[in-house]
């Protein structure tokens, strides 16, 4: 069962384009969100943030990679997912919990909250995947 998520933070790293064993891009990068809140003095406090792990799929991930950097704010909607594997060494079983975006499901995009950004719509490939 997945659960749909979406939110808005900041990208923790810069994103590397990677290729799964068909050959297909992916981008797999960590969101930070940020909670501000206001005490009881009217102050604003930052709590810890949130990482969130999210990987991109299909053509999105070639343009989040060609289009965004470390630290700069997005918005995330996609499915949640727990991935499970054995640890090499121990071989103890490891789980994460993973956003997924691909092209049959989710977006990904600039959050322009804070920011201003020019629009350059880009061009259609035969293998839109």
């Amino acid at each position: 069962m997945s659960t749909t998520v979406t939110f808005a933070g900041n990208l923790a790293e810069a994103p590397e384009l990677l290729y799964t064993r068909e050959n297909k891009p992916f981008v797999s990068c960590r969101v930070l969100v940020n909670r501000r809140t206001q005490n009881d003095q009217g102050e604003w406090v930052n709590d810890e943030p949130t990482a969130h792990n999210v990987k991109i799929f299909g053509s999105a991930a070639t343009h989040v990679h060609d289009s965004c950097g470390s630290g700069d704010p997005i918005f995330v909607h996609g499915l949640e997912r727990t991935e499970a594997w054995a640890d090499k060494e121990t071989g103890e079983k490891r789980t994460k919990d993973v956003v997924v975006v691909d092209n049959r499901f989710g977006e990904v995009g600039l959050s322009l909250k804070y920011v201003s950004a020019r629009i350059e719509r880009a061009p259609r490939t035969a293998q839109a995947s």
